[in-house]
Parts: C-alpha cells; sequence; structure tokens
C-alpha cells in the first residue's frame, strides 16, 4: 500500500470556546456525569465523519477565507456545546466518568493538504479504505482522559476540501453529533446565529431514569476489563485490514417503491423505507454467504427519545439510543420470499421497541466490553448513521456536500445509511467489502431489483 497519495499537515491548533454569556452561563454545565446510554460506549472506537465540499470557485482561499471562517464559527458553536472541548476523565471517588470542561480546554483542530484525487475519493466507485484515513483525525486519548471530538479540514489541489470529524461516541450519539454539525454549518453561514431551538443542546440528566441502577452495572464491566478497578479511558480499536474496498449503494425512490408494492402484495402490510432498505441487503448478504451453517444476525440501533416512558426531548444532548437483535435462518432468506420474511421480521422488532425499550439491558455492558475486546467476534450484520439525519444537508456556505461517508464504518458486517445528495435516491449505503466480494455484491444488490 505504498502508492497512498501525501498528506502534507499545515497547521494543528485548538480551537477554544469564547468565554459564556453571562445569560447562558447557567445553561451549558461544564460538568456532566454518563448515562448508562453513554456509558455502554466507553472503550468502543470513535466514530469518523467525512463531509466533502466542492470549492465553488477558484476565487475563494481556503487558507485566507474557509479556514478562519471555519474556525470562528467552531469557536462560537462550542459556547453551546461547551462538553465538546472538554475530556472524560474517571476519578478515583467516582462511581462513573464525567465530562468535564476547564478554562483551557479546546478541540483540536487539523488544517492539511493532500495529494489524493478529489472527485474519485468522494465519488461512489471502489476506493480502498485506507484512502480515508488520512483525512480524519485521531482523538486524543489518553489512559486518565479522553477528548470528545477532534476535527480535520484538508484541501485537495483546489478542487475541494473535506471537513473530517471523530467523536468520542461515549458522548455523542449519531443524533447528536449531526445536530452539533448543523449548528456549526448554520453560525458558519452567520455567526451572530444561535442554534436553532431543535439543535439547540439539552443538558438535564434527570430525564435519563435509572431504577435498575444500569450506569453502575456497565461502569463495573468496564472497571473488570483487563484487571480489577481499570478506570482506564484508552480506547479498544479494531484491527484494520487494508485489502477492504468501499463503495456506495443507492436506493433510488422508484426501487424502494417497487419494494414496497411486491411486499404489500406478498405480506398485506405497508413498510417503511427502512425495513424494506435493511430486509434487502439482510438477503444480499444471505446470497453472498451462500448456505453456510448457523442463523444471519442482524443487529441495529434505535433512536430511544420517543420511546421511554416519559420521552426524552429530542434535543437531549448524548446517547439515546436501544438496540433491536434478531436472527433469520439462512435457507428462508433464500428463498423466493426471503425479502418479505425479512422485512416481517424487521418490523416486527421495530414495533416492539415501544414499550419494551429497555428490557434485559443490564448484560450488555458485559457483551460491549466483550465486543471492544475482539471487533472480530461480531458476527451480525449492523448498521451505522441514519438515513434520517440529512447530512446532505450540512452547508457552511460554500454548497452543500457533494459526499458523506462515515469512514470509522470499516467492517464487511458494517452498512452505513445516510440520505443522499441526489434526489432520485431515497437512501445511500455505504458498503465495504474485499474486492472479490465486493464485485459480487454489486451484481447480487442490481439482479433483486430486476427480479421483483
Amino acid at each position: 500500500m505504498d502508492h497512498l497519495p501525501s498528506l502534507k499537515i499545515i497547521e494543528i491548533c485548538k480551537v477554544a470556546p469564547p468565554p459564556p454569556e453571562p445569560s447562558r452561563a447557567a445553561a451549558v454545565p461544564s460538568s456532566l456525569p454518563l448515562t448508562y446510554f453513554d456509558l455502554l460506549w466507553l472503550r468502543f472506537h470513535p466514530i469518523q465523519r467525512l463531509f466533502f465540499y466542492e470549492l465553488p470557485s477558484n476565487d475563494v482561499s481556503f487558507v485566507d477565507e474557509i479556514v478562519p471562517k471555519l474556525k470562528t464559527s467552531l469557536s462560537l458553536t462550542l459556547r453551546h456545546y461547551l462538553p465538546l472541548s472538554g475530556n472524560i476523565v474517571w476519578l478515583p471517588q467516582s462511581e462513573v466518568p464525567t465530562i468535564e470542561f476547564v478554562d483551557g480546554d479546546g478541540v483540536s483542530l487539523t488544517v492539511a493538504e493532500s495529494g489524493a484525487d478529489f472527485y474519485e475519493l468522494s465519488g461512489n466507485g471502489f476506493r480502498e479504505v485506507s484512502e480515508f484515513h488520512p483525512l480524519v483525525p485521531q482523538l486524543p486519548v489518553s489512559h486518565d482522559r479522553a477528548a470528545v471530538i477532534a476535527v480535520q479540514v484538508t484541501i485537495f489541489q483546489s478542487k475541494g476540501f473535506s471537513i473530517g470529524i471523530t467523536n468520542h461516541h461515549a458522548v455523542l450519539d449519531g443524533r447528536t453529533s449531526t445536530s452539533f454539525i448543523k449548528s456549526w454549518a448554520q453560525i458558519c453561514m452567520d455567526e451572530s446565529a444561535v442554534p436553532i431551538a431543535n439543535l439547540m443542546p439539552f443538558y438535564d440528566r434527570s430525564v435519563i431514569d435509572d431504577p435498575k441502577g444500569l450506569a453502575k452495572i456497565y461502569a463495573s464491566a468496564w472497571l473488570n476489563q483487563d484487571g480489577p478497578d481499570n478506570r482506564s479511558l484508552n480506547l479498544k480499536l479494531p484491527k484494520t485490514n487494508p485489502r477492504l474496498i468501499r463503495s456506495t449503494f443507492e436506493f433510488t425512490h422508484q426501487n424502494l417503491q417497487k419494494l414496497k408494492q411486491w411486499i404489500l402484495k406478498k405480506n398485506g402490510e405497508q413498510m417503511s423505507s427502512f425495513v424494506v432498505a435493511t430486509a434487502y441487503l439482510c438477503v444480499c448478504t444471505a446470497k453472498l454467504d451462500g448456505l453456510r451453517d448457523g442463523n444471519l444476525w442482524f443487529g441495529f440501533a434505535a433512536d430511544a427519545t420517543s420511546r421511554l416512558k416519559p420521552p426524552v426531548p429530542l434535543n437531549y444532548f448524548g446517547n439515546c439510543l436501544v438496540g433491536g437483535v434478531l436472527s433469520f435462518e439462512r435457507v428462508e432468506l433464500l428463498g423466493e420470499n426471503g425479502i418479505a420474511l425479512a422485512c416481517e421480521q424487521i418490523s416486527k422488532v421495530i414495533k416492539n421497541l415501544g414499550g419494551g425499550a429497555l428490557e434485559g439491558i443490564e448484560n450488555y455492558g458485559t457483551r460491549m466490553s466483550e465486543m471492544t475486546n475482539d471487533y472480530s467476534k461480531a458476527q451480525a450484520i449492523s448498521l451505522a448513521g441514519s438515513h434520517r439525519f440529512g447530512v446532505y444537508n450540512v452547508d457552511f456556505g460554500w454548497g452543500k456536500p457533494v459526499k458523506v461517508e462515515i469512514v470509522s464504518a470499516e467492517s464487511p458486517l458494517v452498512f452505513s445509511l445516510s440520505d443522499s445528495r441526489n434526489s432520485d435516491v431515497g437512501m445511500e449505503i455505504g458498503v465495504v467489502k474485499e474486492r472479490e466480494q465486493m464485485e459480487a455484491f454489486v451484481a447480487l444488490f442490481n439482479e433483486g431489483f430486476e427480479a421483483l
């Protein structure tokens, strides 16, 4: 892999929030405990998102115009998102880790220049996963403190630039990190703006009810990982496989409609785009695997804000996810009614997430700590992102992104989901496989729609 394009670091600096406005000082806490929803992800690998933007014209200077605007607006946005400037710490006297902000804290920002081909990287075709690694920053993490986010802005030979954001999953889920990015973009366009009401973070932790003491249970699972009283905040990272290829697949509105109508005939039930798309991906995966032993497992996370009782505000700051897990008999997925059957089962699991959102989650902490010890043991297909986040609307003032990638979704078992820049497309799916498997997957994905 010696042909990777060069990356030149122009600058690494720290962006700090301005002093708080007296009227908001009390509204943005400088310390926040992690809830059980957060603790699940304590040593899990960070989430890395990459936004590609085309330069609107040759007159726009990256170094003199774009970078200063991004820095100033990032600082102004951090005033409302103070915890993002701080660090996770786990003090000896504390049962759970907390996010602490102290004066002088800030977000690490890297400015770089890449020799890579902007249009190839921001396209849908086959691209090596390793080409994306230099474009997303590492999260500054040590045994006793972990940064919450890091940012990198990279220019590509005056064609376009990318904004790479790495965030600690124990502080932000996809909903919260997208709200932050949208607020930053909004303030970049108009520095006098404040985040619109539904993006202004809600910090009150008391809305997360924990009658079962799950926070302590999850914390002790991490304390027992690699020894008694292990308060380390070092992250466990998956091994990388340089042979993997990344590609983007599109569910057009037309294909989603076709699938929905076919399911309606079979099951007599109207299914959502999420259900038909994920069922289709499960069937494609089963066909790619062929008839092998064991069931095909599928797990996905769902936003729990509206599913908890009482519901949690949509702008709640922090993780608020519940998981759905199901297993399919491979032989059934391979049958002619495979997609209809998968839809039925996925739909049932989603309906059950409502009332019993938190049933049986006491042992999730142990499961997560085991998984981070060896990510390759995870045998279930899972999802990253969501087509509802609207990431293609994130405009910092130089136009909407030409492409958004979840760089951290780098396993053949993880599909990443997003909306699309293309108005004909209902959902964009990021897929990672070895080349031969990817070529076979392309064929299966395209043939499936023709067979309907």
